[in-house]
């Protein structure tokens, strides 16, 4: 496994890469992490991002988490095609953004459940300015889905 020196600075101890912190001091980036998203939740998801952030906490928004999640068994799309390995879904992605189809956030051909990882890596391709190719490959994933399976999710 590849190494790489805990997150804190001064500190020598190494850590797996994926990981950002030392035993050490993963308390200290607990802590960070948290006055982190504590500062983008005022600053941003309760201020800018308040009509998204009150559709990410709706009753129609986790009603439909919980139909993806069943009709895609729990899995994370890419992983199961990309990867050839089952991981189990952790977030549904809008493959096209609330900013530019509002209108399609309750739509599930709109809807792709990924891990947090690939989410990540997917909004990454998004902001280098990839997001039309990458919106292709989200699509062309569920489609053989629904191919495979006849969308009946298995």
């Amino acid at each position: 496994m590849i190494k790489r020196f805990c997150a804190q600075r001064g500190c020598n101890n190494l850590v797996d890469v994926g990981s950002r912190y030392c035993a050490a001091h993963s308390e200290l980036g607990l802590k960070k992490e948290q006055e982190r998203q504590r500062q983008y939740d005022n600053h941003v998801r309760l201020t800018r991002d308040a009509e998204y952030h009150e559709f990410y906490l709706s009753p129609k928004w986790e009603k439909m988490k919980s139909f993806i999640s069943n009709k895609y068994r729990g899995l994370c799309l890419w992983s199961y095609y990309h990867e050839q390995s089952i991981a189990e879904l952790e977030e549904i992605h809008h493959v096209e953004p609330l900013r530019i189809a509002w209108e399609k956030r309750l739509t599930i051909g709109n809807l792709i459940p990924l891990t947090h990882e690939f989410h990540m890596m997917v909004e990454a391709e998004y902001r280098k300015g990839n997001m039309l190719a990458m919106q292709r490959e989200l699509w062309r994933l569920l489609s053989m889905w629904e191919r495979e399976f006849g969308g009946r999710g298995g």
